[in-house]
């Protein structure tokens, strides 16, 4: 009787203790995939991808950082979760976060949709970010592709129109859309197959609604209440058959950082829009550069 008696207390203080685990791990929307050791460092993907978008980056600097790369809810097999604004709401889970794992102010770095998350924590809690990196992003979206001067309020009616395109597309739509839109986004088949899998396990509503965000948040004024140095890795290449050019993108994002305090830009004369795959040494080497000085 004792024995069975010490065995139930021993199971229910290990199933508490499990439950503890998940508990903690599941009190944010995203997952979380913590690899290396040393100072803090975020990694959040963009549209249709998962932190895996990330593994081969933070493995060049996980002898020096505590690499997390985050998935965020309704992407690539993350479960999708029901909010009006869900960028806002994963911005206040990235900074309960931060404070939860008591980082102290953790290099920040996003690709694309990541990136406007990275500026968006930066902007929303000062005081927990360190150096912000946005690697193809910028704080509005629409107006790398639509023009300086487009209105929030056109951008938002054409983001809606968007939305519902998206949110109506059944999965061979977004198998066959996504097999035409990477071609002209990464060099490499192998990493477009790579992509193409996260996109086929993400969920297609959650990205309609991600897309409708960016047409509709425009970060620029409030650029000066961020406090970190800002990295900003640009591409054109991928866009000059729509009259792009290195210059015509070099000051749009001159132009968009221009209340942010401290931003160092630097455009690959190669790269198409997924750099840590395109030009990978290139952009471990910015990222080294701005981080040593």
């Amino acid at each position: 009787m004792r024995q069975l008696v010490k065995k139930s207390v021993f199971f229910i203080f290990f199933w508490a203790g499990y439950l503890g685990v998940v508990q903690a791990q599941s009190q944010y929307s995203f997952a979380v995939k913590k690899t290396g050791k040393g100072a803090p460092m975020i990694f959040i993907p963009g549209l249709y991808c998962g932190g895996a978008i990330w593994e081969e980056t933070a493995a060049a600097f996980s002898d020096r950082y505590t690499c997390y790369m985050i998935t965020l809810p309704g992407f690539d097999g993350q479960p999708p979760v029901v909010s009006d604004s869900l960028l806002m709401k994963v911005t206040r889970e990235l900074a309960a976060f931060i404070r939860d794992e008591k980082l102290k102010q953790p290099v920040v770095i996003g690709h694309s949709t990541g990136g406007w998350l990275a500026l968006n924590l930066g902007v929303s809690s000062p005081e927990l970010t360190g150096d912000i990196i946005c690697v193809s992003a910028a704080p509005f979206m629409a107006a790398l592709s639509m023009g300086m001067d487009v209105s929030v309020d056109s951008c938002r009616q054409i983001g809606k129109r968007i939305q519902q395109y998206m949110a109506a597309q059944q999965p061979e739509q977004v198998k066959s859309g996504q097999q035409y839109i990477l071609k002209t986004m990464i060099r490499d088949s192998v990493y477009i197959a790579k992509v193409m899998d996260m996109a086929l396990r993400s969920d297609n509503r959650t990205q309609a609604q991600v897309m409708y965000e960016l047409f509709s948040n425009d970060l620029r004024p409030a650029l000066s209440a961020i406090r970190s140095r800002i990295l900003v890795l640009g591409d054109w290449y991928g866009y000059r058959q729509f009259g792009s050019s290195r210059q015509r993108v070099n000051e749009n994002l001159e132009s968009q950082f221009r209340l942010a305090r401290r931003t160092t830009i630097a455009i690959s004369d190669s790269s198409l829009h997924f750099i840590m795959y395109d030009e990978p040494q290139w952009l471990r080497q910015q990222i080294s550069q701005f981080l040593r000085r």
